[in-house]
């Protein structure tokens, strides 16, 4: 009988280079970026505060409305 040498499909000799990359990738936590987030928290507050003048705004001109009514 002869038997012949079968390839080993799981080492990690098999695999491409780029799937190991990504499998790396995939391990690694990603660190927030310091910049993005504080603009974020100025965006909101930007957006809040136009909110909160645009109601004020709103609730005088109906209060001034009905004094002179």
């Amino acid at each position: 009988m002869s038997s012949q040498y079968k390839e080993n499909n799981f080492s990690t000799e098999s695999f491409s280079a780029s799937h190991i990359t990504t499998q790396n990738n995939i391990n690694k936590t990603l660190k927030p970026n310091i910049g993005q987030l504080i603009k974020k928290i100025v965006v909101e507050r930007k957006r809040e505060k136009k909110i909160f003048i645009t109601l004020c705004v709103i609730f005088f001109s109906i209060i001034l409305m009905l004094n002179f009514f």
